[in-house]
């Protein structure tokens, strides 16, 4: 049995039960997709003292659809939110304050956490399709995210270890805004030298989208996505001639710690000055 909320009574009660905290997974048109190319098709919500989980229907045909500002506000009303990556939590709703699984396992376990939404059936079938995860009934989405559930929720009584607001807040919002504009690439030439495993997935007008990875037990950010490593391009020129600016030139950038550590709190403060990520 699934529970499905989209009529507003329902919502002003799961409203008041919000508050005392909440585990938060997002569901996007496509998971293989790069974020920035998706859109949000569902919210899966669990009380962390319930006994079975909520989904709030956002742009999906089995259900009354709620807006995002609706789903928005409600998730503000709680006193803590987790979520499986508070990074891809970012391109669907501004919460600053969630709490990252991923990134409390990481640096409490040294080691990657490990999941996958159970949909191979439907995407072996329909691979080619952006928006799959739209036509997939909503009770299999819900199932998907609550065996998820099962699997991480005993991450969320970790105690929180040194330093991990830095890297939740200031490192997660930084790594978002970097990933925002993209590469720009000779599209056919990119394709032939690094061969992603489906272009649809991370490039739009002659741009690829990357991905920046925090959950590393050397606590170093890695970037790929796709099937390619953009943290270690090869440098033979064809390769190198695959990119192009999308300004004016190209600049490398060799960061000492302290420089680096200089540059993430800048653009945290432009970040939170300019509120550049939108509600």
């Amino acid at each position: 049995m699934f529970y499905i909320v989209e009529e507003e009574d329902k919502l002003v009660s799961l409203e008041k039960l919000i508050r005392l905290g909440a585990y938060v997974d997002v569901i996007s048109s496509n998971n293989d997709y790069h974020p920035k190319l998706t859109f949000s098709v569902a919210v899966y919500i669990r009380l962390l003292k319930s006994d079975h989980g909520f989904i709030i229907p956002i742009n999906h045909d089995e259900g009354l659809n709620v807006p995002k500002e609706r789903i928005l506000q409600l998730l503000k009303s709680s006193s803590k939110i987790y979520t499986l990556n508070k990074k891809t939590l970012l391109y669907h709703f501004n919460l600053q304050d969630a709490i990252d699984i991923s990134l409390l396992y990481s640096m409490t376990k040294y080691d990657r956490l490990e999941y996958y939404h159970d949909l191979n059936h439907f995407y072996n079938k329909y691979k080619d399709i952006p928006y799959i995860n739209q036509l997939i009934p909503i009770s299999k989405l819900y199932e998907s995210c609550d065996k998820i559930y099962q699997k991480v929720k005993d991450i969320i009584s970790y105690d929180i270890p040194q330093g991990f607001d830095f890297y939740n807040k200031t490192a997660t919002n930084v790594f978002f805004l970097l990933e925002q504009s993209g590469i720009g690439i000779h599209y056919e030439a990119f394709k032939k030298m690094f061969t992603p495993r489906n272009p649809l997935f991370n490039t739009v007008d002659n741009t690829v989208l990357t991905s920046y990875n925090l959950y590393n037990a050397t606590s170093r950010p890695t970037n790929a996505f796709n099937s390619v490593n953009f943290a270690a391009i090869p440098k033979t020129p064809e390769h190198r001639r695959s990119f192009r600016p999308t300004g004016d030139y190209f600049v490398e950038l060799d960061f000492t710690a302290i420089t680096f550590a200089y540059f993430v709190n800048r653009l945290a403060i432009s970040y939170q000055t300019n509120q550049l990520i939108s509600s």
